[in-house]
């Protein structure tokens, strides 16, 4: 068999989330058609209304999803949408992504097998995350991520943490499908009430060894947050269109795989951007970027607070 052709036995169905980001969208699928030729891919729309958005959907020649109604929570339909793709996933694994997201390098048979391999090894897992870890976090990560004795996988030990968010699952994840479909896995609105529902059925999350996902540096501010003048600024000085990372080559991938898995993967040591302008470590939140702007930002948020507004 083709080392970079996958077993077949071996599915995976990739589902990404969007709303209203038809350039974001538009990049995280095309990184997924690039990057896994062979999966299953969807979109979960969530009643986008902006019209290029809207476009983009009815060009794109990939099934798109949309619950029955838009959700008006802080995440909007998230949760409910990720039940959608739950139900109507028809492989074993399901890749859950947001459209704020990129697929950096080739998925191959070495990466197929890993997963299988990864929940074959661990029969009570329900999720492995996929995603580089993040430079602005090594420190914490070097303190809590322990290597495991029997697989090469990463778990987090956080004992000191109130809850299991990160530790036990990510909105960002591979899920096994027919695990959390035996316990009847229902999402619910939260990050942190699916960790403590992932952590009762499933125990901890397992961290690849070698993932191949990331988020994208300074994403505009959008849903579910209320934009001050030095965000609107921040994103004006920044711009607004994705900041992508140049895909990974053969190379760079080998160099991955090949380390010492003490190196923990910080996407600052394997990852470039496209744009020059983007500095390391990566700021997610683009006002971040900019300290005077970041420090004006936090004064107004603590002002309105004080105020009830």
């Amino acid at each position: 068999m083709n080392p970079m052709i996958p077993d077949p036995a071996i599915r995976l169905s990739v589902y990404i989330f969007s709303f209203n980001r038809g350039d974001f969208l538009a990049h995280a699928l095309d990184s997924v058609r690039s990057m896994i030729p062979q999966a299953v891919v969807k979109i979960v729309d969530d009643h986008s209304d902006d019209a290029a958005t809207i476009a983009f959907l009815a060009q794109c020649a990939v099934p798109v999803l949309q619950p029955e109604s838009a959700d008006k929570a802080r995440h909007g339909g998230l949760y409910q949408n990720m039940q959608l793709a739950l139900e109507d996933c028809e492989s074993d694994y399901c890749l859950f992504l947001q459209d704020d997201m990129q697929i950096v390098r080739p998925v191959d048979a070495t990466d197929y097998q890993y997963i299988n391999d990864f929940f074959a090894a661990f029969p009570d897992a329900g999720f492995l995350n996929p995603v580089f870890l993040k430079g602005q976090r090594a420190r914490r990560d070097a303190r809590i991520t322990n290597i495991s004795d029997d697989f090469p996988v990463y778990f987090r030990h956080y004992p000191n943490k109130k809850h299991p968010r990160g530790i036990s699952y990510a909105d960002v994840v591979i899920a096994h499908k027919p695990r959390l479909m035996a316990k009847s896995w229902q999402f619910s609105q939260g990050e942190v009430a699916n960790a403590e529902q992932a952590m009762q059925w499933f125990g901890r999350m397992g961290m690849m060894r070698d993932p191949f996902v990331m988020f994208l540096p300074q994403v505009p501010v959008f849903r579910g947050k209320q934009k001050t003048a030095p965000v609107k600024l921040a994103e004006r000085l920044a711009g607004n269109e994705p900041k992508k990372f140049v895909p990974m080559q053969a190379e760079q991938v080998n160099r991955l795989r090949a380390r010492d898995m003490q190196q923990l993967p910080v996407a600052e040591d394997f990852l470039m951007t496209c744009d020059k302008q983007v500095k390391k470590p990566f700021h997610y939140s683009v006002v971040n970027v900019y300290p005077w702007l970041r420090v004006c930002h936090k004064l107004i948020v603590q002002w309105r607070k004080t105020i009830g507004r």
